[in-house]
């Protein structure tokens, strides 16, 4: 059965369950769309499956034997914690595939939620030796552990880095060291089912770990140190709380993203991923 632009329909579903494996990031709403036509054609290149941005039975077939990337979550929830940071793969190509500074107390951001601030050059060199040359290894050096300015993402607004190594550094280096850090503050998250352990996972990958306040006349940690107890008590149906009460550290209006994503994570353990478009 050939899928194409403007179908719809479970089968559609089914070939963006399958893209997701592939880090296609996309929602599985059933309908094929030029995101969907797109992620089919980086599909192909993955696949080495040259054609049209089509889906005829042979695509389908090899796309079925691709196993899930990052089975602790599953592709669902790599593509939510994803989609939270870049919102999509279209998105990424327009707004995320050169370096970017969210303001604040971040360090200069590449990839998918790749911050700088918090690596050396050895780590950049581990993590993205294998996708970007040596050359911009060395022009994003200065940026390591530093506090990212509009200044010094100026000096790196020409640097491209692709979504096929973006996504490559996020399941195979990113996403595991944030689950180890993770258990070390919510050692339950292994017991959890994915979509919740997805939820914990997207709460420590952007926040951190910590449980001290750094800001103790907020006490914003406290929501993270309550977490904590829950999950040791085994009070499971009210982490959802704790993490919508999250927003509360944020302005409406200036970071309604972070905000949006607290209520999405909240969803998720409460729902599931199919609530989420993702199942």
């Amino acid at each position: 059965m050939l899928l194409k632009l403007g179908d719809s329909g479970d089968a559609v579903k089914a070939l963006q369950r399958g893209l997701n494996r592939l880090g296609s990031l996309l929602l599985v709403d059933g309908g094929f769309g030029p995101t969907t036509r797109d992620a089919v054609a980086d599909g192909r290149v993955s696949l080495k499956l040259p054609g049209p941005p089509e889906a005829d039975d042979v695509f389908q077939d090899a796309l079925a034997s691709v196993s899930d990337p990052f089975p602790p979550l599953t592709s669902a929830g790599v593509t939510f914690i994803a989609r939270a940071e870049v919102a999509g793969p279209a998105e990424y190509r327009a707004r995320y595939g050169s370096p970017v500074w969210p303001g604040g107390q971040s360090g200069i951001t590449i990839g998918i939620g790749y911050d700088l601030r918090f690596a050396d050059l050895g780590r950049l060199t581990a993590d993205w030796g294998n996708q970007l040359t040596s050359d911009v290894l060395a022009r994003l050096a200065p940026a390591c552990g530093q506090l990212g300015s509009p200044a010094l993402c100026d000096q790196l607004r020409d640097i491209e880095v692709p979504l096929l190594a973006a996504v490559t550094v996020f399941l195979r280096r990113t996403l595991p060291r944030t689950l180890d850090q993770t258990r070390v503050i919510w050692p339950q998250v292994d017991g959890l089912e994915p979509a919740r352990r997805t939820a914990l996972v997207s709460v420590v990958y952007n926040r951190g770990n910590g449980l001290r306040d750094t800001d103790p006349a907020r006490q914003n940690r406290r929501e993270m140190r309550e977490i904590r107890g829950l999950l040791a008590a085994g009070r499971m149906d009210d982490v959802a709380t704790q993490i919508e009460s999250m927003a509360r550290l944020w302005d409406p209006v200036r970071e309604r993203g972070l905000i949006e994503r607290r209520h999405a994570e909240a969803t998720l353990w409460r729902l599931g991923f199919g609530a989420m478009q993702l199942d």
